[in-house]
């Protein structure tokens, strides 16, 4: 296991000790949480492209085929943050590689949903390690899929 997997694997095994704390210390308190922004659903890319964070709009990042409501880290993917280049987009490559680019562009929107087919083991490794942490921390709203054809 890469030292950058040990890392974000440790971010996220803390985050989930202090989720599950979290919640024995307000256990028999009332059920503030909000509602669900979105109902699970098929999501194309131009569709979570929509979710930026932009005019204060949920965020939505797709990974490895999976559709994630990460508004709550606003923080980190909102407008202006350092990690909204992964904002209302599938970000699976990037995360995996640890590569920023310039952002979301038409001919990504318009290329097919990439298979990662080529990541190298370190590279699956760091993806799924984000995979984790974001199934821990964040609300899967629904699967990534090709836009259906009206021809």
């Amino acid at each position: 296991m890469s030292s950058r997997s040990k890392i974000i694997l440790g971010l996220g095994l803390a985050y989930a000790t202090y989720k599950t704390l979290s919640y024995l210390w307000t256990k028999n308190t009332a059920n503030t949480a909000a509602k669900p922004r979105f109902s699970y659903r098929k999501w194309t890319k131009r569709d979570i492209s929509q979710y930026t964070g932009a005019e204060e709009k949920p965020i939505l990042i797709a990974l490895d085929g999976k559709v994630y409501d990460v508004t709550d880290g606003r923080s980190f993917y909102g407008p202006g943050c350092a990690y909204n280049v992964f904002a209302g987009r599938d970000a699976s490559r990037l995360l995996a590689t640890q590569t920023f680019d310039d952002g979301l562009t038409e001919e990504e929107l318009d290329a097919p949903i990439d298979p990662l087919n080529d990541l190298t083991d370190d590279d699956r490794e760091s993806l799924d390690a984000y995979i984790g942490l974001f199934g821990v921390k964040y609300q899967c709203v629904g699967v990534l899929v090709e836009p259906t054809s009206s021809a």
